[in-house]
């Protein structure tokens, strides 16, 4: 059974995130995550003159598209 998305959120509950808060909401390096985003795999945000820029659900949605099912040989 998922997790309510609401309480793995926490803190980040509806928040735009940095490329730092992103990586550590999602347990990966950051270079990984700028990469992701550099190939446009993960959507992001870049206003002018600032740092990319990650919405939550975003995030979210990009997780379950990479979900692998139960069984599945690597």
């Amino acid at each position: 059974m998922k997790e309510n998305k609401s309480a793995v959120h926490g803190k980040y509950e509806g928040k735009m995130l940095t490329l730092d808060e992103a990586a550590k909401y999602l347990r990966i390096g950051k270079s990984t995550l700028y990469e992701c985003a550099s190939k446009c795999r993960i959507r992001y945000y870049k206003p002018p003159r600032g740092k990319i820029l990650f919405h939550i659900d975003d995030l979210d949605t990009w997780l379950d598209k990479s979900e692998v099912p139960a069984g599945t040989v690597m």
